[in-house]
């Protein structure tokens, strides 16, 4: 199974990124339940990395911090092939990243080695389903675009499906950042 740790995003952050979506010249816009900040990807997991990884997880002891969404962007040289909004890479978020990162390969896993580049998806551009110019004039207007503030309390474990018309992504587990967050066991 393919899994990788990231961010759930609150209700009303997930509204801003629809509202986003709506003003965009797209055919193909991810589903509101797929937004997530992608903090580690993992690849495909055995059940021994699965399992130490949580045992990891669940000592993991840093503090909860603000994090904000703030501009629009397209991946991809020439064509674009995701357009995204920007995530604040505040320094909480790049440590907490650092840490996973340590983490994950500590359970066994080899996690991506490009640089970090926090966003999320709000759509997989195929080249047929947009206009280049109309697209590009649109992200330079929402350059503006900034979400509120939301605390990052827990970050999840998510299972990847591919599916033919684009990924499907399941909650495997939660881990709160601080012990403090966590129900304690007699």
């Amino acid at each position: 199974m393919r899994v990788f740790l990231g961010l759930e995003l609150p209700t009303h952050i997930r509204s801003q990124l629809v509202l986003q979506q709506f003003l965009l010249p797209v055919k193909r816009k991810l589903p509101p339940e797929n937004f997530h900040i992608t903090l580690v990807f993992l690849g495909t997991a055995q059940m021994p990395q699965l399992e130490a990884l949580d045992e990891e997880l669940s000592r993991l002891d840093v503090a909860d911090f603000e994090l904000r969404l703030e501009g629009l962007g397209l991946y991809g040289k020439g064509a674009p092939h995701n357009l995204h909004a920007r995530v604040t890479p505040v320094p909480e978020l790049l440590a907490l990243n650092r840490k996973l990162m340590h983490l994950a390969r500590g359970a066994g896993f080899t996690p991506e080695a490009r640089r970090y580049s926090p966003h999320v998806t709000l759509s997989y551009l195929r080249p047929d389903s947009f206009n280049q110019a109309e697209l590009e004039a649109a992200v330079a207007r929402d350059m503006g675009f900034r979400s509120d503030a939301f605390t990052v309390s827990d970050i999840a474990l998510f299972r990847s499906h591919l599916r033919p018309d684009g990924a499907e992504y399941d909650v495997l587990e939660r881990y709160p950042l601080s012990v403090r967050g966590r129900d304690v066991k007699l």
